[in-house]
């Protein structure tokens, strides 16, 4: 029983290789992708890190150029509300009037 289960786990991982170095994904093979991802994400070439800096430094001036139209074209807000009550404002003046 466990020879069986040897050839058969053989034959599959034979077929996925052959599947991965012949096979064919849109005119390439899955091998050939693997290795453009690689090649792209984990070691890029010093065009590819070129353009990733220009792309992030491009994003990050168009946001710093929002904020600031933002910031120019916001209009003054009104003065802020008081939220005392007027129970509250006796106990501040009573407060005040002890203390002189």
């Amino acid at each position: 029983m466990a020879l069986l289960k040897f050839v058969v786990w053989t034959a599959c991982a034979v077929g996925l290789g052959i599947f991965l170095a012949k096979g064919q994904i849109d005119g390439r093979t899955p091998l050939d992708h693997m290795e453009r991802a690689w090649k792209r994400n984990v070691n890029p070439s010093q065009m590819d890190r070129m353009r990733n800096g220009v792309d992030r430094m491009k994003d990050g001036l168009e946001d710093a150029l929002d904020e600031a139209k933002d910031a120019v074209g916001k209009k003054t807000e009104s003065a802020p509300r008081e939220r005392i009550t007027a129970e509250d404002r006796e106990a501040v003046n009573r407060l005040i009037a002890q203390k002189r």
